[in-house]
């Protein structure tokens, strides 16, 4: 059955929902066979598949950051079968970062994510932006 862009928006915010909660079998639950995913600040060029690609991030984000948080402020039903996301990710720093943070700081970052569905519903191609000047301060603090 062909979904519309109602039913894109709640597959979208069941996604964020299983981001939220850890929950990366749930996440990938969502997502087509084959879909793909880039992460804008690691550069134009780095789409890789989600499964055994952008899968490993999320795996590996709550042992970095145990506490995130993932809030969805905005669901924009876009043209077809795209769905734009606007989202905070929020946490406690683990480092120290002069300027920025102190450690075990809460630190909310500000993201957009694209998402685009087959017609059964699947995320097929995930996008994220955000400002990765906070991650960029963290990794240079620990040098």
């Amino acid at each position: 059955m062909k979904k519309n862009a109602k039913d894109y928006v709640s597959i979208a915010q069941q996604f964020f929902t299983a981001y939220d909660a850890h929950d990366v079998d749930g996440m990938l639950a969502l997502c087509a066979d084959g879909a793909l995913g880039r992460y804008a600040p690691y550069g134009r060029e780095s789409v890789v598949p989600i499964r055994g690609g952008i899968d490993v991030i999320w795996r590996a984000f709550p042992n970095a950051v145990p506490n995130f948080r993932v809030k969805v402020i905005e669901l924009i039903p876009a043209e077809g079968n795209t769905v734009v996301i606007q989202a905070e990710m929020s946490g406690p720093i683990p480092a120290e970062v002069p300027g920025v943070a102190k450690k075990g700081q809460d630190v909310h970052i500000p993201h957009c994510y694209i998402l685009r569905f087959d017609a059964d519903g699947k995320i097929t191609r995930l996008d994220a932006y955000w400002d990765h000047t906070v991650l960029n301060s963290i990794q240079a603090s620990a040098v």
